[in-house]
C-alpha cells in the first residue's frame, strides 16, 4: 500500500488559495464572456450599421438566425458564433469585445 505524504499547515494553507484563486479566476473567464440583453441589442445595433445581420452570422457560421438571436440575448453560448460576431466587428476575441462594451457602459 502506498503511504500519502501529510501536508504540513503552511503547505495546506498554500493548496487551499491556490484552488481558490484558481476557481475564481475560472468563474471570472465564464463570467467575461456573459452578455445581458441590454448589450445584445447594442452588438446588434452595431451589426445592422456595419451592413450585416443575424442572418448573415448564421449562413456564415452554418446555424440558424435563432441560435445567433439566442448568443445574442446572452441565452446560450457559442463559440463559433461569439467569434463570428466578433470578427465581423473588428474584434480580436468576444471576450474582448465584451469587455470593451463593459468599459464604454460605465
Amino acid at each position: 500500500m502506498k503511504s500519502q505524504k501529510t501536508m504540513t499547515g503552511e503547505e495546506l494553507k498554500e493548496f487551499i488559495a491556490r484552488k481558490v484563486a484558481e476557481k475564481k479566476a475560472l468563474a471570472l473567464a465564464r463570467a467575461s464572456k456573459k452578455i445581458t440583453p441590454q448589450q445584445g441589442l447594442y452588438i446588434k445595433y452595431r451589426l445592422k450599421c456595419a451592413g450585416t445581420s443575424s442572418a448573415d452570422i448564421a449562413l456564415e457560421v452554418g446555424c440558424t438566425p435563432v441560435s445567433v438571436s439566442n448568443v445574442l440575448s446572452g441565452k446560450s453560448h457559442s463559440q463559433r458564433i461569439e467569434r463570428a460576431v466578433a470578427a465581423r466587428l473588428g474584434y480580436p476575441s468576444w471576450n474582448d469585445m465584451v469587455t470593451e462594451l463593459r468599459r464604454s457602459a460605465a
